[in-house]
């Protein structure tokens, strides 16, 4: 598993649709990693708690779970990658 890089883009496949994101921001959070996702502009539909994405950049079965909304804005969007 590879963790993803701060000002680079990224491909995330949520619920079957790609989304090209920029990695923001990436941090341990102990149990695992968090990282926020800037997409061009808001998803349309609202994500929650637990969905799960995949992103083939950051290794093959390579899953983050949906952790929550960091700011304000719905373009930021934090996802949590488990360390096991």
């Amino acid at each position: 598993m590879k963790l993803p890089i701060i000002n680079h883009a990224l491909d995330l496949v949520i619920k079957g649709q790609t989304h090209h994101v920029t990695c923001t921001d990436v941090f341990d959070g102990g149990c695992g990693f968090y990282f926020d996702a800037l997409f061009p502009k808001a998803p349309r539909r609202k994500l929650t708690v637990g969905a799960q994405c995949a992103s083939p950049e950051l290794g093959r079965n390579s899953l983050a779970d949906f952790a929550s909304y960091p700011k304000r804005d719905t373009k930021t969007v934090r996802f949590f990658i488990p360390k096991w």
